[in-house]
């Protein structure tokens, strides 16, 4: 089993988030250390699923005339199998 080397850091918080802190320690039973590198690395992983939702909302937007215009022509198309392969006469 690895170890991985840690290194230490310091912080300033306010006391009330420290209160939160030591409570949410107390209740989840571990350690500031712990906890601290859990929100980090939540913080890091919802950074990246924001920047991944960004990129796509460029890239629909990018692409959104292109895809309205194909799904016009495939309107038409649609229209027009089920205006001659209908099972239903109207």
């Amino acid at each position: 089993m690895s170890t991985i080397a840690m290194q230490k850091v310091m912080i300033t918080v306010p006391p009330a988030l420290l209160g939160q802190i030591d409570e949410a320690v107390t209740r989840l039973n571990t350690s500031r250390s712990a906890l601290f590198r859990q929100a980090m690395e939540f913080f890091f992983a919802e950074q990246s699923r924001q920047e991944l939702r960004e990129l796509l909302k460029e890239g629909y937007l990018y692409r959104a005339e292109e895809s309205r215009q194909m799904a016009q022509e495939f309107f038409i198309a649609e229209k027009e199998a089920w205006d001659r392969y209908a099972p239903w006469e109207e």
